[in-house]
């Protein structure tokens, strides 16, 4: 079958004819005047001019004109083959939009559909006709569309694309769809922007995957606190002057490790994960105390060095307990620190404490958090022994044990904090 020349194509090529008419018009032109303005009626003097310099002339003219014709029908054809090839890239662009499977859309300055493939219909659950001209705002709860907005404003006024903004799509039949957008300018030949083109993710199986994950960690987190605190009570029930002691202590504990976060030399270690665990393991220091027997744990004097002796080793017995439960558990666990505390909480800074005499820093952190934490409630609180002593007292005696019982880290932590510790104490005080 014989292919028809396009519009195009057909103008292209009559440019070449015309330039030779031109020529030819133009050869009979001068034809014409020499007639007149000579008299001559030589037909080879008419066509070819009165001599050799006429020829040339004319010949000179009618190569001109073919040339001209012959140029503008070569640009004429390259610029519909360069049209060709444009409209071949963007009907193979709108086909790969159209494979994808997230959805892509475009949108006007007044944030109306100009585009949008299959994907983009199927997210928006809104018929394919409707979509058109449609303001994508209409689209998203009141919430979300001023987000989207403020997203495109930050974005025409900086340049950088939006990513990740997140959006509610209007419901549906009761089913809540949560979608996720980016965006970026589109401009045209000019470089005028006309609007924005981007990604849309449907995210919503997604999002409640996470919330429910989220919600399960919660889950373990509360039952978790729960194990501890009914494992640190254990303790507390065997000593009724202790009040609310586990409590002040995780708190002052707290303090103490938020106030060492702060430092950059302990940026690393003391993450929030680490205070939490910390916070919630600190209450174990004393578990062992369930293993001491009544006579000695109750006593309401002073105790014989035997009987020192024996409640020294409420650490041990702590310590091995948690130790062993631990290593029931698969990675690292929140009673890995508990452990640690219920061993070495009565180390001292200068190696005179108990069990091991370890000194310095071969006692672990939480260990010496807890120890300064412990030896303040100890001071401040009432005990079967003694009354309790001030705030003020209890200053002047950590502060004296500076590099002696405590890590001077330590007390300086304590002493940037002694207005939480006074409040802690008033708070939480016994019932």
């Amino acid at each position: 079958m014989k292919k028809e020349n396009s519009p195009t194509e057909s103008f292209a090529d009559s440019m070449l004819w015309i330039g030779i008419g031109m020529a030819i018009f133009f050869w009979l032109f001068q034809a014409v005047i020499q007639m007149f303005s000579t008299g001559e009626f030589s037909t080879s003097g008419l066509l070819f001019g009165r001599d050799i310099y006429d020829f040339y002339n004319r010949g000179a003219v009618l190569v001109l004109f073919i040339f001209f014709g012959s140029h503008a029908q070569y640009n004429i054809k390259q610029r519909r083959k360069a049209e060709m090839a444009l409209r071949g890239s963007e009907d193979r662009y709108r086909s790969l939009l159209e494979s994808i499977e997230e959805g892509y859309y475009e949108i006007d300055l007044e944030h109306r559909l100009t585009f949008y493939n299959d994907a983009a219909v199927g997210i928006f659950a809104v018929f394919r006709r409707d979509l058109a001209g449609l303001d994508l705002r209409q689209t998203m709860t009141p919430e979300s569309a001023a987000r989207f907005e403020e997203s495109l404003r930050q974005t025409l006024k900086n340049g950088h694309p939006a990513k990740h903004v997140e959006c509610d799509l209007n419901s549906r039949g009761g089913l809540k769809r949560i979608v996720e957008f980016s965006a970026s300018i589109s401009t045209d030949a000019t470089q005028k922007t006309t609007g924005f083109r981007g990604i849309v993710r449907d995210v919503t199986e997604q999002r409640l995957l996470e919330r429910q994950v989220i919600e399960s960690l919660k889950n373990v987190k509360e039952a978790r606190t729960g194990a501890i605190l009914g494992l640190a009570k254990l303790a507390e029930y065997r000593d009724n002057d202790t009040g609310r002691h586990l409590e002040r202590i995780r708190e002052y504990t707290k303090v103490l490790a938020e106030e060492l976060a702060k430092r950059k030399e302990y940026q690393d270690y003391i993450t929030s994960d680490y205070v939490e665990d910390l916070y919630h393991s600190s209450i174990l220091h004393d578990i062992g105390k369930v293993g001491i027997p009544d006579s000695i744990l109750l006593k309401p004097g002073r105790l014989t060095p035997e009987e020192f002796e024996v409640m020294k080793t409420h650490v041990i017995l702590g310590g091995n307990a948690l130790s062993a439960v631990d290593s029931q558990m698969r990675g690292q666990s929140f009673l890995s620190i508990g452990k640690e505390i219920a061993y070495y909480h009565h180390e001292k800074w200068n190696g005179a404490g108990y069990p091991n005499g370890l000194k310095a820093l071969e006692i672990p952190l939480s260990a010496r958090l807890v120890s300064l934490a412990d030896v303040y409630d100890a001071i401040t609180s009432k005990r079967c022994y003694k009354e309790p002593f001030s705030h003020e007292t209890a200053i002047e005696i950590i502060t004296n044990e500076r590099g002696a019982s405590f890590d001077p880290e330590m007390v300086e932590a304590f002493l940037a904090n002694e207005g939480e510790f006074r409040r802690i104490h008033a708070e939480l005080h016994n019932d």
